[in-house]
C-alpha cells in the first residue's frame, strides 16, 4: 500500500470520529439551539461535491468517508429538526 493510501485512511479515520462527539450530545441532552443547520446543510453539498469526485477518480477511502459524512450531517439535521424548539419526545 502506497503512503498516499495510508495517509487517506488514516485521515478516513480520524475524520469519521469528527462528527460522533456532537451526535451523541444532541442524542443524550436533546438540545440543540446552539447548532446552526446552515452549517450541516453546506456540510451536506460540500461532500455531495466531493463524493461525486472521489466516485470519479475511484477513491475508496474518500468514497467511503463522504458517505459516511452525509449520512452523520443528514442525522445530525433530523435531529436539529426533531428536537428544535424543545419538541423532544422523552
Amino acid at each position: 500500500m502506497e503512503l498516499s493510501q495510508i495517509l487517506s485512511w488514516v485521515g478516513t479515520g480520524t475524520g469519521v470520529l469528527i462528527g460522533i462527539p456532537q451526535l451523541v450530545k444532541t442524542v443524550r441532552t436533546k438540545k440543540v439551539g446552539d447548532l446552526s443547520t446552515t452549517m450541516f446543510v453546506l456540510i451536506l453539498v460540500t461532500c455531495a461535491c466531493f463524493l461525486t469526485r472521489a466516485i470519479v477518480i475511484k477513491e475508496t477511502a474518500f468514497i467511503f468517508y463522504y458517505a459516511f459524512l452525509i449520512i452523520m450531517n443528514s442525522l445530525q439535521i433530523f435531529l436539529i429538526w426533531r428536537y428544535r424548539d424543545g419538541n423532544s419526545v422523552a
